[in-house]
């Protein structure tokens, strides 16, 4: 049972009790005393109540709540300070407060993230803690779940302030070396080895014309001066950089514990990709990023960034707060995870971004995926898939880019254990067995 719903049934048991007791009284009222004498004590009993329903409701009136984060984006294992101010607005006290900071598994808090206080008039409090993030991941910060009661504790009312911000843990990345992946020149100097297009900014020469040229390719000038029909000559189309295709799917991470990916195996496979995304961005290439999985935002009732979108409330039942709270526990529809390709610091930065928030998702396989984007894929790109499997499924894949014009390579998601399936993939597509990060620092010394 979760800590949320212990909780919860620890608080019912113990309003259950405190009623029972309540209406005890009354009942022993009733038995000794005559009517007159009980009609006085009920409304006594009844008066009480009824204060005791106003207090709480009115001490959440005019709360006011701000928090500040000192960063958005963390790199994983570094530290950040969260500050929090909670202001009475109104011209009277707000009693019994109780406040709980709501902090995600994958962050550490250090200081103060709860405490209890009546607020006089306009009297503001300060508390910061400091946050440490010890996974990958996109994560929510707040918001704060405040609670008060009246003296005797029969009423208790709650409210979820809408102040929230969020912070991105960054993956890990991995110094490969130079050299990778093609050789020791950058990608975009290198032509393709096999191509079926030609790119009509490399003009090479002309030659004679031949019958099937097409007359767009005509070179009326040359033609004029030659008396003869002539052709534009392009050079063959090069490699300007890597397409990453991440494997994101549930099914082909068994072992990963929920959509979050909070598995070594999931782990590895991003900090693959982002370190091969550093060291071709360094050499001035493109890199773009496709992925069968999800953007962690989607699992938040609001937007990815500040408070937009957040509503909070005022809530009779700590189970209805704290659903308020939560996020979900699955991506609510598939929408594959896209980074256009680019180059410098800001792409590094984007792509970064984006892998710190992918998570596992259901849907289409990467394979799937890969034949169904394949028309928008750019061919000066390098398809580099990294994936844990090397099944039938991305072997057909990878066959049908390869006769489309594409270059395309396997980085290898080793498991413990695991041997290749390198016959279900086309002949000559490389494959980067990848263990551990040792193996992504040996890349370096290898070429595509």
């Amino acid at each position: 049972m979760s800590t949320a719903a212990t909780e919860v049934g620890s608080l019912r048991r113990r309003q259950a009790l405190l009623w029972l007791l309540a209406s005890s009284l009354l009942a022993l009222l009733l038995w000794f005393y005559s009517a007159g004498f009980f009609l006085y004590a009920a409304v006594v009993t009844a008066a009480i109540l009824g204060i005791g329903a106003f207090l709480p409701a009115a001490s959440l009136l005019g709360l006011e709540m701000s928090r500040s984060l000192g960063s958005e984006t963390v790199e994983l294992g570094e530290t950040v300070e969260s500050r929090l101010v909670l202001r009475n607005n109104k011209k009277l006290p707000a009693l019994w407060l109780f406040w709980r900071e709501e902090i995600e598994p994958g962050l550490t808090a250090e200081g103060i993230t709860c405490g209890f206080q009546t607020l006089t008039s306009e009297e503001t409090i300060q508390s910061s803690c400091t946050l440490q993030g010890t996974r990958r991941g996109l994560f929510r910060v707040g918001p704060a779940v405040i609670e008060t009661s009246d003296p005797l504790g029969l009423v208790r009312r709650f409210r979820v302030d809408p102040e929230v911000r969020f912070l991105t843990v960054l993956p890990r990345t991995v110094d490969i070396g130079p050299g990778w992946p093609l050789g020791h020149r950058p990608i975009h100097e290198v032509p393709r080895r096999r191509s079926l297009f030609e790119d009509p900014s490399r003009f090479l020469g002309v030659r004679d014309y031949r019958a099937g040229d097409s007359l767009r390719r005509i070179h009326w000038r040359a033609t004029a001066r030659s008396g003869r029909l002539q052709v534009k000559l392009y050079e063959p189309a090069v490699l300007e950089g890597v397409l990453l295709a991440v494997e994101m799917g549930k099914a082909a991470w068994p072992l990963a514990p929920d959509e979050t990916g909070a598995d070594p195996a999931v782990e590895l496979a991003v900090t693959a990709a982002a370190s091969i995304a550093a060291f071709v961005l360094a050499n001035g290439q493109e890199v773009g990023l496709i992925s069968n999985g999800g953007d962690a935002a989607d699992r938040y009732p609001s937007g990815s960034s500040g408070s937009s979108g957040w509503t909070g409330g005022s809530f009779r039942r700590l189970e209805d707060a704290l659903q308020e709270t939560e996020a979900r526990h699955g991506i609510p529809a598939f929408h594959p995870l896209e980074v256009e390709p680019g180059r410098g610091r800001w792409q590094h930065d984007r792509l970064r971004t984006a892998l710190a928030r992918l998570t596992l998702a259901p849907g289409l396989t990467l394979a799937e995926l890969l034949v169904a984007e394949a028309p928008r894929l750019p061919r000066s790109l390098v398809v580099l898939a990294v994936t844990p499997d090397l099944g039938t499924g991305l072997g057909v894949a990878l066959a049908s880019l390869r006769s489309s014009g594409f270059e395309v390579g396997v980085v290898w998601i080793r498991k413990a254990g695991a041997e290749p399936v390198g016959a279900s993939l086309p002949e000559g597509v490389p494959i980067y067995p990848v263990q551990d990060e040792t193996d992504l620092e040996r890349l370096g010394a290898q070429a595509l």
